[in-house]
């Protein structure tokens, strides 16, 4: 029952660290460096974008944060170095699979920005990866 206990607080932490890295990181990208371009694709696209729904928003990075406490814990990443590199591989996948949805269906996305977001992706696994791998190298 200890062992369960002790798993369930480490996962909610992980994922509450990991939520903070990629949220922090999504607010200076999207909030503050990309605020403008944003603004202007929402206005030429008005018709098929709106608002940003900042509870949609939190809801994708608790979920991206426990996938990676998730596939942590599966391959046993404790520290910050791998859960990096861990986090840029598994965002790389995620992000990338959505792009390519993306620029499947949507008539507004091109390849530029599509390969940007895929980045910005990577780097959310790099920093939300290495936020939890480091709270697991305390918690281990």
């Amino acid at each position: 029952m200890h062992q369960n206990t002790f798993m369930m607080k480490k996962q909610i932490l992980g994922t509450l660290f990991g939520f903070f890295a990629l949220f922090g990181f999504g607010a200076i990208y999207y909030g503050l460096l990309t605020a403008d371009s944003a603004a202007a694709l929402m206005a030429e696209y008005d018709s098929c974008l709106h608002a940003p729904n900042m509870g949609l928003i939190v809801l994708g990075n608790i979920l991206a944060a426990y996938l990676l406490v998730y596939s942590f814990d599966k391959m046993g990443v404790n520290d910050p170095k791998s859960g990096a590199y861990q986090g840029a591989m598994i965002m790389a996948i995620v992000f990338g699979l959505f792009q390519a949805f993306a620029l499947a269906q949507y008539s507004f996305y091109d390849a530029s920005f599509a390969i940007v977001e895929w980045v910005v992706g990577i780097v959310h696994g790099i920093l939300g990866g290495a936020a939890i791998g480091a709270y697991n190298s305390k918690a281990a």
